[in-house]
């Protein structure tokens, strides 16, 4: 294992906060939202249809949550001085920033795993094998948008900004992406601006996929576009502000 992917991946993996708010967060929603709104349901079918659409929107509101969580510690590596040490090493920026995405993705999985053995054996959600993989695959692939938005921020971002714009944009992604409540319920303007939000299309992708769907083209599409959007403010940004700068 690569000596710095495995130390950066210690470091964010004993972060307490981060594995409550990314990992336990998510699964207490999806037993609150499913026991409110699937205690309404009017038979099986509807309570697995609220189950399930609950327990794919906490999977992805934990998915972009721990990856912009899991990266925005390059604002704060930056401020203290360690990717200043990190210039003067070997170990080329390309490398660095490779090992900021492998991170960030696969601190993604805890969060997505635990929420669907929630589903499953709490909420007693009704899936085959292979879409309890596919679910789990399609939403942790999909989770690379918001690894490359997540550093984007954190390159961009001083240390004393970063907190609270990560929470910020974590909260709109979430609540105008659908994740929080249906898009069927908005108004028709913030439907709109749903469908502008690539929280919107992730969750999709695992919406897709519970129902027994191929995931959607269009929302593959469209986060894929997202996330070379991301990568290329990202990667100008980190020309414009050098990794190894202690500060902006």
């Amino acid at each position: 294992m690569n000596p710095l992917f495995a130390f950066q991946l210690r470091r964010v993996a004993r972060n307490r906060q981060y594995l409550i708010f990314t990992v336990v967060l998510p699964a207490l929603f999806t037993i609150f939202f499913t026991k409110i709104f699937g205690g309404m349901a009017s038979g099986p079918v509807e309570y697995q249809e609220q189950a399930a659409l609950y327990m794919v929107s906490m999977m992805a509101y934990g998915g972009l949550g721990a990856a912009l969580g899991a990266t925005i510690r390059i604002s704060f590596d930056r401020a203290s001085g360690w990717l200043r040490q990190l210039r003067v090493t070997p170990v080329p920026q390309t490398q660095v920033l490779a090992v900021d995405v492998a991170v960030g993705s696969l601190l993604t999985l805890p969060s997505l795993v635990v929420v669907a053995l929630v589903g499953r054996f709490v909420n007693d959600v009704q899936l085959g094998l292979g879409q309890w993989l596919a679910l789990v695959g399609v939403l942790w692939i999909g989770a690379i948008t918001f690894v490359a938005l997540g550093i984007l921020l954190g390159l961009a971002l001083d240390e004393k900004a970063a907190g609270g714009a990560m929470g910020f944009v974590g909260v709109v992604l979430a609540t105008l992406g659908g994740l929080w409540a249906p898009v069927e319920v908005f108004p028709e303007s913030l439907r709109t601006v749903a469908h502008a939000m690539p929280s919107y299309w992730y969750a999709e992708l695992g919406r897709d996929v519970a129902a027994g769907a191929v995931p959607s083209g269009t929302a593959a599409l469209v986060l894929a576009g997202f996330t070379a959007g991301f990568a290329a403010l990202a990667v100008t940004v980190a020309r414009r502000r050098p990794l190894h700068a202690v500060a902006g």
